[in-house]
Parts: structure tokens; C-alpha cells; sequence
């Protein structure tokens, strides 16, 4: 009964001694292994434009009128834009508010855009251009892309 003691202790003893070195080696080894860091971009998030550079070209896409003509003023996460019509010097207002990689917007004094019926915008950067889309609820899309500076 003894000697049963004993060699089941040294079966224990050697099962432990080797599941302790095998655990071991794999530490090791993982340590050895290279970490590759790659960069995940967030929706929304943007690395050459501001969100008033993306207001502003989103007012220049919806209304068809040059983005540099539109001024763009930050109240809190809430951009108010501005734009005098060339053609007859009329001024017309908006309001925007980004969320991740959409874009809402209304007439300053008027209605978001936000029913089933709305076109829905969003934006993407790549490089130096911010691509805005707007999607019409007839599933058709226009595209506009604008470059740094414009």
C-alpha cells in the first residue's frame, strides 16, 4: 500500500513537473511572436478635415453651391452655416449635427431631415478628400468629393 502511495505521488509529482514545462514553453513561445499593431478607424472619425470642413461640404453638396462660400460656425456640436446665393444675393441658413459618419441637416428654422422619406448623408475620408453620399429614398445615390482646401 505503500509503495502505491509513493508511485502514485511520483506519477503525480512528474505529471505536474511536465504540465508546469509544457505551460512554460508556450508562454515563450507567444513572447517571441511579433505583435503586428494595426490602426482601426472608427466611424466618423476623421484625420485631415474638421466637422466644420464636413458641414460645410455637405451644405456645398445638398445645395450645389461652392464650399468656400459657406461659413460655418461651431455652437456646441451644432454647426450653423451660411450662404448669400451669387445668382440673387438671397442668404439662405442651415443647421447640421455629425454623428459618427452621418450627417443630419434642416433649414436653420426648419425640420431635420430625418423621416423615412430624407435622403441620408454620410461622409468618409480618404487621404485629403472627404467623399459625402447622399442616399435618396429610392435607393438612388449622388457622390460629391472634396479635397483639402476647397
Amino acid at each position: 500500500m505503500k509503495s502505491i502511495k509513493i508511485t502514485l505521488n511520483l506519477l503525480f509529482v512528474i505529471i505536474l513537473t511536465s504540465c508546469g514545462n509544457s505551460s512554460t514553453e508556450k508562454v515563450s513561445s507567444l513572447e517571441q511572436t511579433p505583435i503586428v499593431e494595426t490602426e482601426i478607424k472608427q466611424k466618423g472619425t476623421v484625420m485631415n478635415f474638421s466637422k466644420e470642413d464636413i458641414a460645410r461640404f455637405a451644405i456645398s453638396s445638398i445645395m450645389g453651391q461652392p464650399s468656400k462660400t459657406i461659413k460655418v460656425k461651431d455652437e456646441n456640436g451644432l454647426y450653423i452655416l451660411t450662404y448669400i446665393r451669387k445668382s440673387d444675393s438671397k442668404k439662405f441658413d442651415f443647421k447640421i449635427k455629425i454623428e459618427e459618419d452621418k450627417i443630419l441637416w434642416a433649414n436653420l428654422d426648419g425640420r431635420w431631415r430625418d423621416t423615412e422619406y430624407d435622403e441620408k448623408i454620410s461622409f468618409e475620408e480618404n487621404d485629403q478628400t472627404i467623399k459625402i453620399t447622399q442616399t435618396y429614398s429610392d435607393n438612388s445615390v449622388n457622390v460629391k468629393e472634396f479635397k483639402k482646401g476647397e
